[in-house]
């Protein structure tokens, strides 16, 4: 009987990279931070070829077939504005890592898919193809652990304050120092 048993790639939870289990089994290692700032370059040119809508009518002549030209440039304009917030990303940091950039294309079918699940002709399967993308990409939870990065909060932290009023640091023992002080060694 075929197809019983073996791992599958999205069965089960994903393994926490930060816990004490990923790090004795290397898992931790590889992850890339990704800056919670995001991405703060131009982004290069969306690299589909123009999407062309077609207005679409039966008559006694049969089916006809043009170019929608208000249509067509909505839609283009709505993929390339989606493109460059995309590139505003955490994200955006490992696609422009030459290790990733096969990822650069996928981005602009996440664009391209988004918009068509923007419509109301899309289907149930546009809708799971968008899902996929985004979790290639790495903009789900699920993408980035499978994709082994981590967005990070690098903003600079600011000391606290002691709780003191006068600003001191008050000296305070331990329990295991208190006790043996009492109780002796």
């Amino acid at each position: 009987m075929a197809g019983h048993g073996g791992a599958r790639t999205r069965s089960g939870p994903m393994p926490d990279p930060t816990s004490e289990r990923s790090d004795l089994r290397g898992l931790g290692a590889d992850i890339v931070p990704l800056s919670s700032k995001g991405y703060h370059y131009k982004p290069k040119a969306f690299p589909l070829s123009e999407w062309v809508v077609f207005d679409m009518w039966k008559d006694e002549d049969g089916l006809h077939k043009e170019r929608d030209e208000t249509a067509t440039d909505a839609w283009n304009r709505r993929e390339r504005a989606l493109w460059r917030d995309l590139w505003k990303l955490p994200q955006a940091i490992a696609w422009h890592m030459p290790k990733y950039r096969y990822l650069f294309n996928t981005v602009a079918l996440y664009c391209r898919q988004f918009v068509l699940c923007e419509t109301a002709d899309a289907k149930a399967a546009d809708r799971a193809t968008l899902a996929r993308y985004a979790d290639t990409i790495g903009l789900t939870p699920q993408g980035l652990r499978l994709n082994g990065w981590t967005i990070v909060d690098d903003e600079e932290k600011q000391p606290k304050q002691a709780a003191s009023s006068s600003g001191k640091v008050i000296p305070f023992k331990s329990a295991k120092t208190r006790y043996l002080e009492e109780h002796g060694d």
